[in-house]
C-alpha cells in the first residue's frame, strides 16, 4: 500500500505518526509524510519522505501563536480552546485540504493516515465517497476531546453545576467550532458536517485508531474506536544525560514535565514542583524542559533535582516511580503503560480533560488547577506514596497495555480497512 500521513505542526502528535510510518515501512509499504515545513527534519531524521503543504500554508503553530498573541488573554480551559479550534484548527481546513489534495497528485494513496486533530480531511469526509482514499485518524488525545460526550458525573458535582457546564462548553466550544468549521466547509463548496465536530473525528473516518487501552476512556457502548495499546517509539530520540548513570537507586526518581506546548510558564508545575520536593532525601526530581532553557526555570535548582532539555522517556520511564506533569496526553499514556501513577495539573488544550481521565482512571491525581501550588503538590505526592490504591491501579492498567500486540493489531486494522473500502 501507499501511506499518506498527515499531522498537525506539533511534535506529540506527529511523533506517534512516525512511529507508525516506521512499522508501515518495515512491513513493505511506502509511506510518505505531509506536515507543516518546521517539522520537516523531525520526518527527515526518521527517514521518511517528506512531502511540503502548499506554499505560503501558514499552518505552523509559530505563526499561529503570532499572528493571534490576544489568545493568551482567554482564560484556561474552555474558553482558550474554543479560541484555538476557531482560530487555529478550522482555519488551517482550507490549507490542509488542499495541501492533502496537492499530495495525492505526485503520491497516490491508498489510505490516508491522519491524526485525530487534523481536520484538513473534513472536506474529503463529507464529499463524495468515490472520490477520495480510505481515510483513518489516529487518536493524539483523549477520544472526543472537548465534545462532553460520556463525561462521568464528579463525586461532588450536582445536576445543576453539570448543565451549567455543558451550557458553557457549548458557548465557549461547541457552537463556535461548529460554526467555523461548516463556514470552511462551505467556502470550498462541501456540505456541513452530519455530527457535532468534536465527534466527526472519530465517527467520520473509515477507522479510527486509539493507542491507548479501553479502560482509560469514559465508557461509550456504541463507540467504534479500535483500541491498540501503546506504540513504539520513534525514531531520533533524545540521548540519555550523563547525569543519569550516577543517580542514586534507592531513592524514588519523580519526573517532571509540562511538555512542549503549555510550556511557557514553568511557575504553573515544574517551579512548585521543585519547591515542595527540593531536599527531600528519599527522592530525586528529573525534570525536562521541553526545549526551553534551564534558565526558565523561575526558583532556585534544589540539589536533589535533575535538568535536561529533552529525555527519551522510553528508556527512563522503566525506572521511574512517579509522573508530574501538566497533563500531556502522551506521557500521561506512557507513564501508565509503565504502571507509573500520575499528578496532574493543567487546563490548556486536552490537558483538563486528560487530568479528569487520570483521576476516574484511579491511577493518579487531579489538582484541577492551571497553577498548582507547592503544598498542593506536597499533598498529592504524599498521599500516593502511602496510599498503595494509585500504583496498584497505574499496574493493573499497565497489564492492560502489554495484552495489546501493537504491530499485529494495526496492520491488521489498516490492511483490513483499505481491502473493505476498495471492495465496496
Amino acid at each position: 500500500m501507499k501511506i499518506l500521513i498527515a499531522s498537525i505542526p506539533a511534535a506529540g502528535h506527529l511523533n506517534p505518526l512516525l512511529s507508525i510510518a516506521s512499522l508501515l515501512v518495515e512491513s513493505g509499504h511506502e509511506v510518505a509524510v505531509q506536515v507543516s515545513e518546521d517539522l520537516r527534519p523531525a520526518v527527515e531524521a526518521a527517514g521518511h519522505r517528506f512531502l511540503s503543504e502548499i506554499p505560503n500554508a501558514q499552518t505552523s503553530a509559530g505563526y499561529y501563536f503570532e499572528t493571534y498573541p490576544e489568545r493568551m488573554q482567554k482564560s484556561p480551559g474552555m474558553e482558550m480552546t474554543g479560541y484555538d479550534l476557531v482560530h487555529f484548527f478550522a482555519r488551517n481546513i482550507a490549507a490542509q485540504s488542499a495541501s492533502l489534495k496537492m499530495a495525492l497528485y505526485d503520491f497516490q494513496a491508498d489510505i490516508i493516515l491522519a491524526d485525530s486533530l487534523y481536520w484538513g480531511t473534513l472536506p474529503m469526509l463529507v464529499g463524495p465517497r468515490d472520490k477520495r482514499p480510505t481515510i483513518a485518524h489516529l487518536g493524539i488525545s483523549i477520544v472526543n476531546i472537548g465534545s462532553g460526550k460520556n463525561i462521568p458525573m464528579r463525586p461532588d458535582e450536582t445536576p445543576e453545576q453539570r448543565e451549567a457546564e455543558l451550557q458553557l462548553r457549548k458557548r465557549f466550544m461547541l457552537q463556535p467550532a461548529q460554526q467555523a468549521v461548516n463556514a470552511a466547509l462551505a467556502s470550498l463548496g462541501y456540505p456541513a458536517l452530519p455530527c457535532p465536530i468534536l465527534e466527526a473525528m472519530t465517527t467520520l473516518p473509515d477507522l479510527y485508531l486509539h493507542p491507548g487501552i479501553e479502560s482509560f476512556e469514559y465508557p461509550d457502548p456504541n463507540s467504534k474506536v479500535q483500541y491498540i495499546g501503546a506504540l513504539p517509539t520513534s525514531a531520533g530520540q533524545p540521548t540519555l544525560p550523563e547525569w543519569w548513570q550516577h543517580l542514586d537507586r534507592t531513592k524514588r526518581l519523580v519526573l517532571i514535565t509540562q511538555g512542549t506546548i503549555a510550556n511557557r510558564d514553568f511557575g504553573q508545575v515544574i517551579a512548585p514542583a521543585l519547591v515542595a520536593l527540593g531536599g527531600r532525601e528519599d527522592m530525586t526530581i528529573i525534570v525536562t524542559t521541553g526545549g526551553q532553557p534551564v534558565e526558565s526555570i523561575p526558583v532556585a535548582i534544589p540539589s536533589n533535582a535533575r535538568i535536561a532539555l529533552f529525555l527519551p522517556y522510553a528508556q527512563i520511564m522503566p525506572e521511574i516511580d512517579l509522573l508530574i506533569t501538566n497533563g500531556g496526553y502522551g506521557t500521561v499514556n506512557m507513564a501508565i503503560s509503565h504502571g507509573i501513577p500520575v499528578i496532574s495539573a493543567g487546563l490548556t488544550e486536552d490537558k483538563e480533560e486528560v487530568s479528569a481521565h487520570v483521576q476516574w482512571s484511579g491511577a493518579g491525581i487531579d489538582l484541577r488547577t492551571n497553577q498548582a501550588t507547592p503544598d498542593a503538590i506536597r499533598h498529592a505526592v504524599d498521599e500516593i506514596i502511602t496510599q498503595p490504591s494509585y500504583r496498584e491501579r497505574a499496574q493493573q492498567l499497565s497489564l492492560e497495555f502489554a495484552s495489546h500486540d501493537v504491530e499485529a493489531e494495526l496492520l491488521s486494522l489498516i490492511e483490513e480497512c483499505v481491502r473493505d473500502t476498495v471492495s465496496a
